[in-house]
């Protein structure tokens, strides 16, 4: 009997820090303000990176957190990654890169994108 209610105390404690973490990772909802200006990031990052010569950006996906940008999709040569951060790096408002991009080579890639 005293291993069962050990067990259920323990089981207790784990869901609650579990809680606890869950709770301390969600943040306080968007304002209106904050999503308007995390959509203005993303318009201007996404046209810097069309505007690139250099670079083919129609695979990549833009999000934007507060100043962090997320670059997610695909490249097709090896400097257009570094090249895509780059120029993100560049814009107005972006503080922060985070550089998802894969390497699709010929659609032959072994990445989630060509499988």
């Amino acid at each position: 009997m005293t291993a069962v209610i050990n067990r259920v105390c323990h089981a207790g404690v784990a869901v609650a820090i579990l809680c606890s973490a869950i709770a301390c990772s969600t943040g306080p909802p968007k304002t209106d303000a904050q999503r308007q200006a995390d959509k203005e990031t993303v318009e201007r990052v996404e046209a810097a990176l069309n505007a690139d010569t250099l670079l083919y950006a129609k695979h990549i996906s833009v999000h934007a957190d507060d100043g962090v940008v997320r670059l997610s999709g695909y490249v097709w040569d090896p400097p257009d990654l570094n090249e895509a951060q780059n120029v993100a790096a560049q814009v107005q408002g972006v503080d922060r890169v985070v550089n998802e991009l894969e390497l699709q080579r010929n659609g032959l890639g072994d990445s989630p994108v060509s499988r």
